[in-house]
């Protein structure tokens, strides 16, 4: 027999004596015993919204009568909410929640339990249905791509049955539910007190085919449209299709003739649309000046001869169409000299490859001009220009008879160099000179150091220079780190990473600071040794424990207490991670961060009997986890 019900047995013997006569209390009179349902059970509502009626309990003792002030605590299953989620027994012994469904149809649970009276729970059920969309105007079986649909569609809200729902105020959204596109106009509206939805301004933006619409409010259940043909609609804006920013000797007609393409606002061609070319500025004549899009929304001129006069010419092309972006469309061609000849004209550099310098170390450009027929031009300005840093050029004097003049070329900065020469803007060649770098000089060499987490790759970035600055390949075997410190005699790896850069790479395991020494062929680089504090890496659930106690009281707060831990065991020291403790079959507790790398719960037991509880970091089960806790009644 456990001890309540001993207490109990020795009170019922003793009262009759203790009282002593004509006012004789009689055992547990105007105590709980017993709590009952009263009214609000087997309800049906629609989703997302309160049942119709409250759930009612009420608390009687012994002889049925009523007993006052006696919490209750409420909780829904399934889903949904109550509210309240607890209350106190009035006068009549009766206390009452309100239940809000869930989004899902079905039934849906809820629990009463009274405090003194745990094991003595009361369950309700509430079953959920949707009430549903409906057409009362269909859109237009078919639009334009950007016109309005007509008709517009109109929609009602009917109740389970299919009967009209006179509810205003229930916000209704559209959006395409088949089909690409966009859609434009009000997409969101609300219902009028009949329960009526109007759309008024919607269209659909996209190329043509059929389109459904897909009508959703909260609570309700959609409504798809029959399908709109979407067809092609007014010319909406206009663009270069072809011919654009060419040059071409002067006289002559430009390779590609100027064309255009014009398209509705989805973006589709549209066919049958004038257009008219015309000569803007430079000279010159266009032929074919009246032109038609075709079925690919594309209209092209004849052709498009140059100006006389070497220099910028320009061409515009014009819808015969009202609001119409890019209207018109403007081509630029450039006309040039026919005098100088890229096929036949030269570009020579020896040596090819020099070592930087100062200007010790030169490498010779030779021009030599010719026309299209090979013959040279005397008297030819050529414009010299080179990539690369360092780079000292000087530019060549006007072509002798012969059509040939020649230049200078060093640099200190090494790498490829591309000289390129340039007459009345001909580009007549390209040559290129690769200037090669000197040894590294330790005292030009950087390193980039960065702070460690344990288990995670420290890499630490190394940048070999010679004397004139120019990174240094190839001399990886010349790059050293040794580690001391926390992760003393830490295995290191050296990699090359290109232009220069090489990454000394180790795994730090333990918290604390390393000492970097960094050496380049054999003597320490600016700055070394260098230091890297190492944190303490990710929480790791394995190593992750807490303080959980095996018994606890019914009723009696339990405290919880998590250490965070990485893979290496070492203490994070810091906040940042999710922590929940969940006791079984109840809802998880969000322990509170500390932000020292420990987190706290607490969990007020209403249950007897052994419990298990889940605790996880970051959604993971920590070291032994789940704990059983033992509740007992009476501690």
């Amino acid at each position: 027999m456990s001890r309540l019900r001993i207490l109990l047995a020795v009170t019922l013997s003793i009262a009759p004596i203790a009282c002593g006569g004509g006012d004789l209390v009689l055992p547990n009179e105007g105590q709980a015993s017993k709590l009952t349902p009263l009214s609000g059970d087997r309800q049906t509502g629609t989703v997302l919204a309160p049942a119709p009626e409250s759930l009612v309990v009420r608390v009687v003792d012994r002889f049925g009568n009523p007993v006052a002030g006696v919490p209750v605590s409420w909780s829904a299953q399934g889903g949904g909410d109550v509210s309240p989620a607890s209350g106190v027994t009035g006068p009549n012994g009766q206390t009452a929640t309100q239940r809000i469904l869930g989004s899902q149809i079905g039934s849906y649970g809820t629990t009463a339990v009274a405090t003194p009276l745990p094991e003595d729970a009361v369950t309700f059920t509430t079953t959920a249905v949707a009430s549903s969309l409906a057409f009362e105007t269909q859109p237009g079986a078919t639009a334009a791509s950007g016109q309005p649909i007509d008709p517009q569609p109109v929609l009602r809200l009917q109740d389970p049955s299919g009967a009209p729902f006179p509810r205003a105020g229930v916000s209704v959204t559209v959006q395409i539910a088949s089909g690409d596109g966009t859609l434009l106009g009000t997409t969101r509206r609300e219902s009028d007190g009949d329960g009526r939805v109007t759309f008024t301004d919607l269209a659909i933006v996209g190329a043509p085919g059929a389109r459904t619409l897909i009508f959703a409010a909260e609570g309700y259940a959609s409504a798809i449209s029959t399908p709109v043909s979407l067809g092609v609609g007014a010319p909406a804006a206009v663009a270069a299709a072809a011919g654009d920013g060419q040059s071409a000797t002067v006289g002559t007609p430009v390779a590609t003739a100027p064309a255009v393409i014009v398209r509705d606002a989805g973006g589709t061609p549209v066919a049958g649309v004038p257009v008219t070319f015309a000569i803007a500025s430079g000279g010159g004549s266009v032929t074919g000046a009246s032109a038609t899009t075709g079925a690919d929304g594309v209209a092209t001129a004849g052709s498009w001869t140059l100006g006389d006069a070497a220099g910028p010419n320009s061409l515009t092309a014009t819808v015969a169409a009202d609001n119409v972006t890019g209207n018109p469309v403007r081509f630029s061609a450039t006309g040039t000299p026919g005098s100088a000849s890229a096929a036949k004209s030269t570009v020579g550099a020896a040596p090819a490859t020099i070592p930087a310098s100062s200007g010790s170390s030169i490498s010779v450009i030779t021009i030599v001009v010719r026309d299209a027929e090979g013959n040279p031009i005397a008297g030819q300005n050529v414009a010299l220009s080179a990539t690369g840093s360092g780079v000292s050029l000087t530019q060549p004097a006007a072509t002798d008879a012969g059509g040939a003049t020649s230049a200078q070329f060093s640099a200190s900065g090494s790498g490829d160099h591309v000289i390129t020469a340039v007459a009345s803007g001909v580009t007549l060649g390209a040559k290129t000179i690769t200037v090669t770098a000197g040894p590294p000089v330790p005292e030009r060499s950087t390193a980039d150091v960065p702070s460690g987490s344990a288990g995670v790759e420290t890499v630490v970035t190394v940048r070999l220079q010679d004397g004139f600055g120019n990174p240094v390949t190839g001399a990886g075997a010349q790059v050293s780190l040794a580690v001391g410190g926390a992760n003393s005699g830490a295995r290191v790896r050296i990699e090359e990473a290109g232009d220069g850069a090489y990454l000394a790479k180790y795994t730090p395991t333990t918290v604390g600071t390393d000492v970097l020494d960094l050496r380049v062929a054999g003597q320490p680089i600016p700055g070394s040794p260098f230091t890297s504090s190492v944190v303490a890496g990710p929480a790791d659930p394995d190593h992750t424990t807490a303080d959980v106690p095996k018994d606890a009281s019914f009723g009696v707060p339990i405290d919880f207490v998590i250490q965070a831990a990485d893979a290496f065991g070492n203490p994070l020291g810091r906040g940042g991670d999710v922590v929940v403790v969940t006791p079984e079959g109840l809802s998880p507790i969000a322990a509170t961060d500390q932000g020292d790398g420990t987190y706290r719960a607490t969990w007020l037991p209403f249950t007897l009997g052994t419990v298990d509880v889940t605790i996880t970091i970051n959604g993971t089960g920590i070291h032994h986890s789940p704990f059983p806790i033992r509740i007992r009644f009476l501690r």
